[in-house]
């Protein structure tokens, strides 16, 4: 039923197919470990999106220190896209994992509050920082 929500993290915050898989696995493994503690009081899309979110990131981090210096520049510097005609992902890739994910649940429909309590900030805040990140991508688009 949240196959897709899964996909989209994973095909955000991983580039290789192995590293999707692994991410895809380990967010299910969170999240059944986590299950006992949702207590309803979101929606469970929204609960199992923070938790995909949480993994995501904290993979994303971990993945970082590994790499070495010079590599970890390339990939922040030039971000490579996942397929060369797939101009929605290349500028996806170009934004960091925070602007990233409050495109796409803004794209998914999520409301700022719904965001706003996902990420755990202000629906104020989402607001100012969606307006900023759809001129970046703008500026990226064109």
């Amino acid at each position: 039923m949240h196959q897709s929500l899964l996909n989209k993290l994973v095909y955000l915050y991983a580039d290789q197919t192995e590293d999707r898989n692994d991410l895809h696995q380990e967010i299910l493994l969170q999240a059944w470990k986590s299950f006992p503690n949702f207590r309803g009081d979101a929606r469970f899309s929204t609960w199992l999106y923070r938790v995909g979110l949480n993994v995501s990131i904290t993979k994303l981090n971990d993945r970082k220190q590994q790499v070495s210096t010079e590599l970890d520049e390339a990939i922040q510097g030039n971000p490579t896209p996942f397929e060369s005609d797939d101009q929605l992902r290349y500028v996806l890739q170009q934004l960091n994992p925070l602007d990233r994910t409050l495109i796409v649940m803004s794209m998914d429909g999520y409301t700022n509050d719904e965001i706003a309590e996902t990420l755990g900030i202000s629906p104020g805040n989402v607001r100012t920082k969606l307006h900023r990140i759809r001129q970046k991508i703008d500026k990226l688009w064109n």
